[in-house]
């Protein structure tokens, strides 16, 4: 049996902090929550000290911005994946998270149910997004200013594809079903979309644009 997913929880909420608790000591075998902490001012001396396999980050805590943690933790300790956790589905807050490093995004008013596959499917390498988001993914990699990163790989076109069926809310079964592809073989894909992204937005200038909302 595999070990359970080790997380570490950012978030001020206390109702959200103890709906979460209760809930990974209701999955013992899959979910175990190491910590939880109101504010991420001492997130990566936490996350070294925990070393937890996800982050589950609230962009909407006091001190420092969650969005400001997730680029310092990403930092120094990459291989942790990040899940932000948010109240609003707001594009840019978002956006910037994934550009930083973060694996994906979970609504507070969604199902825990919900968060439990999105961990699920962060630990494997993918990712929870909306359509909104992943056609802003879709835009950014045809951008002049993406494209003139020195660094720049573009997405191939059954990645392009792999994106699109995960706009229209597919799970990563119906996305095998519908491209032919092995349930790996669709994490896989998810995987390279994520390094390119990150890779691609390393440069300051580009995540300035998408705070800036010159990045529609």
């Amino acid at each position: 049996m595999p070990a359970p997913i080790r997380l570490l929880l950012f978030e001020d909420n206390i109702s959200v902090r103890d709906l979460i608790k209760d809930y990974c000591a209701q999955r013992p075998n899959t979910l175990f929550l190491t910590d939880t902490f109101p504010t991420a001012d001492k997130a990566v001396r936490q996350v070294v000290d925990f070393q937890p396999d996800i982050v589950l980050m609230d962009i909407e805590i006091p001190g420092i911005s969650g969005l400001d943690a997730i680029k310092k933790i990403k930092a120094v300790r990459p291989e942790t994946k990040i899940l932000v956790q948010t109240r609003f589905e707001e594009n840019h807050p978002i956006f910037v998270a994934l550009c930083r490093g973060a694996s994906g995004y979970i609504l507070k008013t969604d199902l825990m149910d919900q968060l439990e596959q999105a961990i699920i499917n962060v630990n494997k390498g993918g990712g929870y997004l909306s359509e909104a988001i992943i056609t802003k993914v879709i835009q950014l990699f045809n951008t002049p200013l993406f494209m003139s990163n020195p660094d720049y790989v573009p997405l191939t076109p059954r990645e392009m594809e792999v994106l699109q069926e995960m706009g229209k809310g597919k799970t990563y079964d119906e996305i095998g079903v519908a491209l032919k592809l092995t349930f790996h073989g669709v994490h896989a894909h998810i995987r390279h979309i994520y390094e390119k992204l990150h890779v691609n937005s390393k440069a300051e200038a580009i995540i300035k644009a998408i705070e800036l909302k010159l990045i529609p």
